[in-house]
Formats: C-alpha cells, structure tokens, sequence
C-alpha cells in the first residue's frame, strides 16, 4: 500500500482507478456568534452533563495576557503535555513563536480547580476573519491526573464561553485533525458542536491518496478500519467506508458531524485495479 499527501493538481495527475482519495486535513470549528447559550445547546447530552458535574468539582478559569504567565504556562504545562503525550516524537511551535506569534496576539486561558492553576491554552485572535485559533494546551506538569479529573476537557468549556461573549469573535477554530474518522480527537471534539471544515489554508488544497496493488489482509484491514473523509461530487465533505465479504461496514465508528453531508459505502470485493 501506497500513501501520497500533495497537492491536488499532483494527485489528479497521479490518479489511477482504484486509488482512494480524501483530503488531507480538516479543522472543526464552532460558531460562537449567537452567544453562549447557543453554543450549550450545542453540545452534546453527555457534554453538557459533563460541565455540570466539572463546575461542581470546583472547576473555574480566568484569562491572562500577563507575559509571566505565558512563560509559566508553556515551561509547565505545555511542554511537558506534549512530552507525555508523545515522548521523542514530540513537537510544538518554539517557545519564542509561540510567545510573539500566538499569545501576544491572542490570550491565555487559565483553568483552575479550587484555585489552584492546573491547565491552560493559548489562542491567538485572528481579529480579520474574527476568529480564535486555539492552538497550544497543557496541563500541570503534564500529569495525568489532569487529563482524567477534567482539567484538559474544561479547557475547551473555557474557550468557548470567553470567546461567546467577545464581540469580536465570531469562530472558536479547534484546529486540524487527519481524515480518519478512526482518530479519536475527530470523535472528541464533535461533543463541543463543531462542525467539520476543509481548512482554507495550504492544507485545504492538498489531497491524501491511497493505492494499492493487490489487496492483501492488511491494506483490507486498514481501509476499513479506517473510514475516510472525502469530497462528493459538488465539493462537500463525504464519509468514505469500505467493507468485504468478510467484514462489514464499520457503522461503530460515527461519520455524523455538522460539515459531513453524506456517506458512501466502498465494497473492496467490487474494486478493480
């Protein structure tokens, strides 16, 4: 099996019949422009309980555009996330970039749990398309705890309840994810409303295409396993899944998401080349 992530005018090029094709990235955003009781009513059931049972833990969150704080929350919080999350392959943008190219042009979001700092993020404000990018999140010391008490979740609560009621901004952008509707962070955030979108970035005109030459056991399994997001016929987002003989449909993995307006189901049995 072969994958090639290029832009769209390489790929039609290298198009043959029987390569799957889907986008290469996508970003999910939620529109905060009617306020913060329209972004609750969003949310899914389970969400919403969930920010009941966060608030009665004592969980609350405050914003900074102090510069000690960025420093803090970056050396702290962030890096040591990411350290956690991703050992040596771990990446982020360098401390210098993310201090002049995300906080001085946006805000810190503090989340606290009886007053005591235990997670954060920086977003940076895009004030021309009226838009916060949230980008850089972390918890305390990149412990795990924070991850399974709430402290991570409540950052996204965080977010979007300043940015409802900031009359410059229009969009919470939770950033991007791969296609797969396999990866959990595309399951994660649709419980926030958000809708799936083709970034209008670089990203946005790169396509992701899959071939194989023979279907073997594992390029099955792969396909199926992972259903991916497409573009139909007028341009919207479709949810690709593929099935055989042996196995069927992975209707356990969710395609519905605001964005996502239709699905097409790919009998591997029936694929030629």
């Amino acid at each position: 099996m072969c994958l090639l992530m290029a832009p769209m005018e390489v790929i039609q090029q290298c198009r043959q019949h029987g390569d799957v094709v889907g986008v290469s990235r996508i970003h999910q955003q939620v529109d905060v422009s009617a306020g913060w009781q329209q972004v609750l009513s969003q949310f899914s059931h389970r969400e919403n309980k969930r920010r009941t049972q966060l608030a009665g833990q004592g969980f609350d969150f405050d914003v900074s555009f102090e510069d000690e704080d960025f420093f803090a929350f970056y050396r702290s919080m962030h890096l040591p996330t990411m350290s956690a999350r991703y050992g040596c392959f771990a990446r982020s943008v360098p401390e210098q970039a993310a201090y002049l190219d995300l906080f001085k042009q946006g805000v810190l979001f503090r989340v606290h749990l009886k007053g005591e700092w235990v997670a954060g993020s920086i977003s940076r404000i895009n004030e021309s398309t009226r838009t916060l990018n949230a980008r850089l999140i972390g918890v305390k010391e990149g412990a795990a705890v924070y991850r399974a008490n709430g402290a991570q979740n409540y950052v996204y609560h965080a977010i979007l309840e300043w940015a409802s009621g900031h009359s410059a901004i229009d969009c919470v952008d939770f950033q991007g994810c791969e296609p797969f509707l396999s990866k959990g962070t595309f399951q994660y955030k649709k419980r926030f409303g958000t809708t799936a979108v083709v970034p209008e970035n670089a990203f946005g005109q790169w396509r992701l295409l899959i071939r194989a030459r023979t279907l073997c056991v594992s390029t099955r399994h792969f396909l199926i396993n992972n259903p991916l997001l497409g573009l139909d016929a007028e341009g919207r987002l479709q949810a690709q899944y593929f099935f055989d003989a042996e196995h069927e449909v992975r209707s356990d993995i969710p395609f519905a998401s605001k964005g996502i307006h239709s699905e097409v189901r790919r009998n591997l049995d029936q694929r030629d080349g």
